[in-house]
């Protein structure tokens, strides 16, 4: 009876030990197993941050070189084709998202890339300040010569009021300036008179004033009489007693050379009468070259 009990017992112990083994096995094999899916799930993760982390890159670098200014042509090329390969890597990282080593591979170039972006953007940089410099530089010139312009202008101007004003001061004025009609008996005697019929010569004659603007020299003095029907009395109706005067070409009596010297100079001019005079107004004018220096009238009866 003892050995039986004491065989149960053996045999229970026994099958404690073997229960005991068999858990302890199974939790073993348990653990393994859920480690081996931690680390699957933990790598899965690791791709799918690493694919994200990528792709946020690559699109910051692509926005960075959007948002790039420049004139510069050969930076426009080589950015130009920056980006392109950027895209090309995007569509790799897309196509492999579950491949870690091609991951890996692209992150290192994006990495490449991402030093190379830094020095395209340092070179624009300094491109750009030394562009904005250069347009500082113009602008400064540019106000310069415009001011300059403005001056020269405004020298121009004074320059031209000023030979303007010489040119007025320079004109000669007829001043005393009188006129009538002459009687003249035997060739000899010269009376006034204010009869058309016996009108022989009209007379003019005036006073050259003082002037010491206008330059020394010949000058040549027109005498320009119109009668009372509006016609100039002259010889001839030709181009040989043609003169120009403000702009336009007229009919002149009579002209005259001088030598004048810039002071008053006094002189008479006369015109023989071809023709019995008409009765009526006289106008009397007296030119100096191409100008008017003084005007006056008479009446015969």
């Amino acid at each position: 009876m003892s050995e039986n009990q004491d065989n149960k017992r053996r045999n229970l112990i026994v099958l404690v030990v073997l229960l005991l083994i068999t858990n302890i096995a199974t939790l073993f094999l348990f653990y393994n197993e859920r480690q081996e899916n931690v680390e699957l799930i933990t790598e899965n993760t690791d791709i799918t941050t690493e694919k994200s982390n990528l792709t946020r890159e690559l699109e910051d670098m692509l926005a960075q070189y959007d948002s790039v200014s420049t004139d510069n042509e050969d930076m426009l090329a080589q950015i130009s084709e920056q980006k392109e390969q950027i895209e090309k890597m995007l569509k790799e990282a897309e196509k492999h998202k579950d491949d870690a080593w091609v991951i890996y591979k692209l992150r290192k170039e994006a990495s490449t890339l991402r030093d190379v972006m830094k020095n395209y953007l340092v070179t624009i940089d300094s491109l750009n300040t030394a562009n904005q410099e250069l347009i500082v530089q113009k602008a400064e010139v540019e106000t310069k010569l415009s001011k300059q312009k403005e001056q020269n202008t405004e020298l121009s101007d004074k320059n031209d009021k000023l030979a303007e004003k010489v040119k007025i001061g320079s004109k000669l004025k007829a001043v005393d300036l009188i006129s009538f009609g002459q009687r003249v008996k035997n060739n000899t005697v010269h009376r006034e008179t204010d009869r058309a019929k016996r009108t022989d010569k009209i007379k003019t004659c005036f006073t050259i004033d003082k002037n010491e603007v206008t330059k020394p020299g010949k000058k040549i003095i027109y005498l320009r009489i119109i009668g009372p029907d509006g016609g100039v009395l002259s010889f001839d109706q030709s181009k040989e007693y043609m003169f120009t005067y403000d702009g336009k070409e007229g009919l002149y009596s009579r002209k005259e050379e001088i030598v004048y010297e810039g002071e008053e100079t006094d002189m008479c001019l006369y015109w023989d009468m071809v023709d019995e005079a008409l009765e009526g107004k006289y106008i009397v004018e007296m030119y100096a070259e191409d100008y008017m220096m003084g005007t006056t009238t008479f009446q015969l009866k």
